[in-house]
C-alpha cells in the first residue's frame, strides 16, 4: 500500500485519498464491474456525497435507486442508509467526499484487514463501529449499538480492535487528482 493509496483485494476497490479542507475526507473510488458491493449502511454524522468521473454507478439511497453517469452527483444525508455498486462494463471512478471527515482508520483497518485476508465479521464491526460512526441500515443503530456494547469486551478478549497500529497511516498524505 503506497501513501495516499489502498487497496481491498476482498471488494477490488482502490482508494486514491485526495486534497481535501481539514473537516473533509475526499477519496478516488476506482471499482470493476465484479466488485464487492458495500453493505447497506449510514454514516450516523457524515453527509457522503458521489461524484462520478468515469463510468456507471448505481445508488440505493433512502431506499431510491438512481444510475448515475459522467459528471453526476448525488450526496446521502447523515443517517440515511445507502449503497452503492459499479453497474457498468468498465471500470468505475468516483469521488467521494464525507462532510465532516470520518476517521481515516476505516479505511486503513478495512483493507489493511483484507490485505491479510480477513473479510469484516460481527466481531470486528463490534470493535469498529463506535470510532467508525457507521453501522448496518438494520436493525436500529440504538439496538446495533446495544449488541456491540454486550459484544466489544469478548471481540477484545479475542484481540479485536477498532484500529491497529500496523495500519495507521497507511492512507498517507493525499495525492493530487489525476
Amino acid at each position: 500500500m503506497a501513501g495516499g493509496v489502498l487497496t481491498n483485494p476482498i471488494t477490488k476497490e482502490r482508494f486514491v485519498r485526495l486534497p481535501a479542507p481539514p473537516d473533509r475526507l475526499r477519496i478516488e473510488v476506482q471499482a470493476p464491474p465484479d466488485m464487492v458491493r458495500p453493505p447497506l449502511h449510514l454514516h450516523r454524522h457524515s453527509a457522503e456525497s458521489f461524484q462520478i468521473r468515469d463510468g456507471r454507478a448505481t445508488l440505493l439511497i433512502g431506499g431510491v435507486e438512481r444510475v448515475l453517469r459522467q459528471a453526476d452527483s448525488l450526496e446521502a444525508a447523515p443517517g440515511t442508509p445507502h449503497t452503492w455498486w459499479n453497474s457498468g462494463d468498465g471500470l468505475l471512478r468516483f469521488v467521494t467526499e464525507f462532510r465532516p471527515a470520518l476517521r481515516m482508520q476505516s479505511y486503513e483497518t478495512l483493507c489493511g484487514l483484507a490485505a491479510e485476508g480477513r473479510k469484516p465479521e460481527l466481531m470486528q464491526i463490534a470493535a469498529s463501529a463506535p470510532l467508525w460512526d457507521t453501522y448496518l441500515a438494520s436493525p436500529p443503530v440504538v439496538v446495533q449499538r446495544a449488541l456491540f456494547a454486550l459484544i466489544r469486551p469478548f471481540a477484545w478478549a479475542r484481540g479485536y480492535r477498532a484500529r491497529y497500529a500496523r495500519f495507521d497511516g497507511t492512507f498517507g498524505e493525499p495525492l493530487e487528482p489525476a
